[in-house]
């Protein structure tokens, strides 16, 4: 198994999206990066300036899928642009971020991100080593399937898009949205 961290705005959209991808085994909403264990909790991340991020850590088979799959469809949902927001949720806790564990992942999320950047003209998402991570409260895991009709910016169709996005064996050449203009 491996992991990857990522944080793309709201968490449970993120989750109900990684849960989906072929070779996920499992996908736990949390905080990550922030100032330490006693503020690890949606009120104070809400409300102060705790530094922390919602992030979903992402267990994957790599037997089964590559990093690359899964960056191909967070970036595909994410907008690289902004900084402190995705879709209408505005604040710190919903900064975009790839945050890894493992340095053997470092050029592969330096490598992806760069090709990203490289398509707009300010990019705005954290790229680095996972400081910390503490799960979020239950209620927060698997909140989409419990709450079918619950909020989630990234939209149903967008979602369907993301998850019929695979790489070719040329791998992670061009941006996650001129790959799935090729796609079509």
């Amino acid at each position: 198994m491996k992991e990857i961290y990522l944080g793309g705005g709201c968490f449970w959209g993120m989750e109900k999206l990684m849960r989906a991808l072929p070779g996920v085994m499992d996908v736990v909403c949390g905080y990550a990066n922030g100032v330490g264990e006693q503020e690890a909790n949606y009120r104070s991340v809400c409300d102060g300036d705790t530094g922390f991020r919602e992030t979903v850590r992402v267990c994957y088979d790599p037997a089964q899928t590559e990093l690359e799959n899964i960056l191909l469809v967070f970036y595909y949902v994410i907008n690289p642009t902004v900084e402190k927001q995705q879709g209408p949720d505005v604040g710190d806790q919903y900064q975009t971020g790839v945050w890894y564990t493992d340095p053997a992942d470092e050029e592969t999320v330096r490598r992806v991100a760069a090709i990203e950047a490289a398509a707009v003209d300010r990019f705005a998402v954290e790229i680095g080593p996972l400081q910390n991570f503490f799960p979020a409260e239950e209620y927060h895991q698997r909140y989409l399937e419990k709450n079918p009709m619950g909020y989630c910016h990234i939209r149903p169709p967008q979602m369907r898009e993301a998850l019929s996005l695979r790489l070719g064996p040329e791998g992670y050449t061009l941006p996650a949205k001129q790959l799935a203009e090729q796609k079509a």
